[in-house]
């Protein structure tokens, strides 16, 4: 692992805030999270790190767009175990794509099986199942736990200018220490989805974009949290 940048959140986002309207590095849903990272001098780290360190404790950085209405993206992480691999699992529950390959992009609830066969379980994990059962993917707390247990919530006004976004710092908040049990309610009650996204090349090995786990409310994950400090107000 490496070593993470020791940063004074409240400073350092505080000189965010007093630029004003800053430019999107990149398109897309991760667009203001990737330019703040490149603004706090955050290099980009493996999908199992955090970002940074606040006082010594691991800090995981997410920008929130206050008036969004459509799907955040909290993270991506594959499951701590797979009994099936991308290839195994395209070959049994996918489908073939308008090239011609077996993919496997699709949103999965608690709420019903899709028509691939496949939802969403949640005991004391949280577990992709087919209809006989099968427990395909599983995420343990132990997973759930390395991306999400301390979280900088970065809340951002945002606007398109000539086709860029433009987002400006508002608040921030530092939520710490995850019920997890409150985490995997939130998947139970599908505020929380897990979106696949994988498809096979031409040569039949996977491409996979992330397992995405993805939510409509933010503010519902802050509650799973047992402490809440304001950085920036």
């Amino acid at each position: 692992m490496k070593v993470l940048p020791e940063l004074d959140l409240p400073v350092e986002l505080a000189k965010l805030k007093a630029r004003g309207w800053i430019p999107s590095d990149r398109k897309g849903d991760t667009g203001i999270g990737k330019t703040i990272e490149d603004c706090l001098g955050i290099k980009e780290n493996p999908l199992s790190q955090p970002d940074c360190t606040y006082h010594g404790i691991p800090v995981e950085i997410k920008a929130h767009r206050i008036k969004a209405q459509s799907m955040i993206t909290l993270f991506t992480l594959e499951a701590g175990t797979r009994n099936l691999n991308d290839v195994q699992l395209m070959q049994k529950y996918g489908y073939q794509n308008g090239k011609g390959r077996r993919a496997l992009k699709v949103t999965l609830t608690t709420n019903a099986f899709i028509p691939q066969g496949l939802k969403l379980e949640t005991n004391n994990s949280i577990e992709i199942v087919d209809r006989t059962g099968n427990k395909l993917w599983i995420w343990s707390v132990s997973d759930i736990k390395l991306k999400l247990h301390n979280l900088c919530v970065v809340y951002c006004e945002s606007k398109k200018e000539k086709d860029r976004e433009q987002f400006s710092v508002q608040k921030a908040v530092l939520v710490s220490d995850l019920n997890e049990q409150c985490f995997f309610n939130l998947v139970r009650d599908s505020l929380v989805k897990i979106d696949l996204r994988m498809h096979t090349k031409e040569t039949g090995v996977s491409r996979n974009r992330g397992t995405a786990f993805r939510t409509p409310n933010f503010e519902e994950l802050a509650k799973c949290y047992r402490n809440r400090t304001e950085l920036l107000s």
